[in-house]
């Protein structure tokens, strides 16, 4: 079979293998083009005679009801074929004319089933991140790729779907030196051209959102007790200046996400009166052997308490009578009684002994935003990298890390900080992979565009790299992306092209650095706990080790409370207690008291009793009115905290270099 030979033969759909059966000429074809672009199926057009109809001589409907509209195509390139397997598409073009356009494409009928489930095994970290996207972006297959250097790939043969690197093909090199006949090109069809130029950087930035949620209780007891103003002489463990019913009770809101869990109070002092009551008799034996006796006694009622101050006493009643019996004789007797009464106004302190054990319930709106710049490794085409086209990405929003329906990704929604999680760095990654994606494809910047022999050609796919010595290129190493082999019928010449292109990196590797750990041996805490000075890590998933990053440290802008940890009073305080008592009576108010006040009548005892509850009530006791005020720290605010995420430049392969070229004489 002479090479250059294409056969042509229309098949049923499910003949998906080649066979030798269909090395057969079912059209006669006059030209044809067999091509493919990245990212593209693969499309053949064929120029053939109009089909007629062999008794009435009437063109034949290529598109009617029973015709097959599938194909297998070869062609012979010498040493084997390239062949192409496709499904009619449109309506045949110069219907009319005596030459007939068929197109035909390598479109696999379940296309979107294919992609979709391609995409599931494509929904891994770090290229991938759902917590990412909406729902329904999640359910585009094509979003998949945004963090990978890949594109679709459809197999022009047996249509199935892959993916296929953009930078490095992994089935394997086509190489074209020079050094044999077949790695030759021809002169003719040689070009270069520089697509848009690299991207000198990526800036990113995103926002991590989670609702910190916790629930527990504080015991503010010992707290309290020992903040509150105190005498030497009151019992240890009491607070003063406060009865039981002042104590807040269970249930009672203390706060933004506080309220009282548990509760006591007990009064310590007795505020009941009670009376006591004295008597005592004097007999007195006169000289001349009579006697005579002398009768007292006495009443008062007190409080039981014993914090009390006096204040005013009032003589309520003081009357004397003396009888004198003269007799006769010169003898006689004499007898006296005498009534003395006081009033006392007592104030009386009363002192508690307490608890109180706070609950909370955190519901905290917190953001981590991080800020990352990536730069490129790139030669540069007309400018420094540096002062190079630059992107922005700042539309990244997570959802929110702490939801039961996304998995909780947080993982404990008690947690301070995500980023510093062992699963908060793997986002962070994803963030460098949207960075490095957007860089390398950029990064290609050259396309060299040659023509192979035809016997070259069954080696030709979009999943391989060639590489290409030319004297008037010198060296190239890029991706193939895009080829056609094309023959026109009138000079009977194949003609063979091939596309590929090439980045402009520098080349080389990023470093790893351990870093110095700042607590201890990295063997002793956990991921979420260490910290570490210049320790720079390499993203695994990258196998070319193009980039590296230093995971963040936690350094949340929150008011330090660590729901991961039993909490104390110390913890969860924003405000210390404060206890204010009412200010102390002025010297003129003083003398307002009566004091041992000697009254003549009923009513001026009356005015003195009620002049003196006055003031006590007016002036005294508000210095033991008490108002004691503290603040925990809120469980409903909302923080956010910024962090800038180092990152060092992405390596890029140098696919061809732009200034051994230039130094060239």
């Amino acid at each position: 079979m002479p090479a250059g030979l294409p056969y042509f033969a229309w098949v049923d759909a499910g003949e998906t293998t080649f066979g030798s059966e269909h090395l057969r000429w079912d059209e006669s074809i006059f030209s044809f083009e067999l091509k493919q672009e990245e990212g593209d199926p693969a499309s053949l057009t064929v120029k053939v005679r109009r089909p007629t109809c062999t008794a009435t001589g009437d063109a034949i409907g290529l598109l009617g009801p029973g015709r097959k509209i599938w194909c297998w195509f070869a062609l012979d390139c010498g040493p084997a074929l390239i062949k192409f397997r496709g499904r009619l598409v449109g309506i045949p073009t110069s219907i009319f004319e005596e030459l007939v356009t068929l197109e035909f494409v390598a479109r696999p009928f379940d296309v979107v089933a294919q992609k979709e489930a391609l995409a599931d095994t494509l929904r891994v970290l770090p290229y991938y991140d759902p917590i990412m996207l909406d729902k329904e972006r999640r359910k585009d297959p094509d979003v998949v790729l945004e963090g990978y250097t890949k594109v679709w790939h459809y197999d022009r043969e047996t249509h199935v779907l892959t993916v296929s690197d953009e930078i490095t093909g992994e089935d394997g090199l086509v190489e074209f030196d020079g050094a044999s006949e077949g790695g030759k090109v021809f002169w003719d069809g040689l070009g270069l051209t520089l697509a848009s130029g690299p991207l000198s950087r990526v800036d990113i930035s995103a926002e991590f959102t989670w609702s910190q949620q916790a629930r527990g209780t504080v015991d503010l007891t010992n707290y309290l007790i020992s903040h509150w103003p105190r005498l030497p002489e009151q019992a240890a463990g009491t607070i003063r200046s406060l009865n039981a019913s002042d104590w807040p009770k269970h249930g009672t809101g203390i706060g933004d996400g506080w309220e009282v869990a548990e509760s006591t109070a007990q009064d310590m002092s007795d505020m009941s009166t009670h009376t006591e009551s004295a008597h005592s008799k004097i007999e007195l034996i006169e000289s001349d052997g009579s006697t005579s006796s002398s009768e007292w006694s006495a009443t008062q009622t007190t409080t039981n308490a014993r914090d009390t101050t006096s204040f005013g006493s009032i003589v309520t009643n003081d009357s004397y009578s003396a009888t004198h019996d003269v007799d006769p004789d010169g003898g006689g007797s004499t007898s006296s009684s005498r009534s003395h009464s006081e009033s006392f106004a007592l104030v009386a302190v009363q002192s508690i002994k307490a608890t109180l054990v706070a609950g909370y319930s955190a519901e905290r709106q917190c953001t981590e935003k991080v800020s990352l710049t990536l730069f490129a490794d790139v030669q540069p085409i007309l400018t420094d990298p540096e002062d190079g086209e630059a992107l922005r990405i700042d539309d990244i929003r997570s959802v929110n890390l702490s939801d039961p329906e996304e998995g909780t990704p947080i993982g404990d929604p008690r947690r301070r900080s995500y980023i510093a999680t062992e699963r908060g760095n793997r986002s962070l990654e994803h963030l460098i992979a949207l960075a490095r994606t957007n860089l390398m494809k950029r990064a290609r910047a050259v396309e060299i565009t040659f023509a192979p022999k035809l016997s070259r050609m069954p080696e030709v796919t979009l999943r391989k790299s060639a590489f290409l010595a030319e004297p008037r290129v010198g060296e190239a190493l890029g991706k193939i992306i895009a080829y056609s082999i094309a023959l026109d019928g009138e000079d009977g010449k194949p003609n063979c092209q091939i596309r590929m292109a090439c980045t402009i990196g520098y080349g080389g590797l990023a470093v790893a650095d351990d870093g110095l750990p700042t607590y201890c041996s990295t063997d002793y805490v956990g991921f979420d706990y260490q910290q570490f000075v210049g320790r720079t890590v390499l993203v695994d998933a990258f196998l070319d080790s193009s980039v590296g990053y230093q995971p963040p440290d936690a350094s949340p802008n929150d008011d330090g409370i660590d729901f991961l940890s039993a909490l104390t009073a110390d913890d969860v305080i924003d405000v210390g207690l404060v206890v204010e008592h009412g200010p102390d009576p002025t010297k003129e108010e003083e003398e307002q008291v009566p004091n041992n006040a000697k009254n003549t009548s009923d009513d001026e005892v009356q005015q003195q009793t009620e002049a003196r509850s006055e003031y006590i009530k007016e002036f005294i006791l508000p210095q033991y009115e008490t108002r004691a005020k503290f603040k925990l720290k809120s469980m409903t605010r909302e923080f956010s905290t910024d962090y800038e995420l180092q990152v060092t430049d992405l390596k890029i392969p140098t696919g061809y270099d732009l200034e051994a070229v230039c130094d060239e004489p």
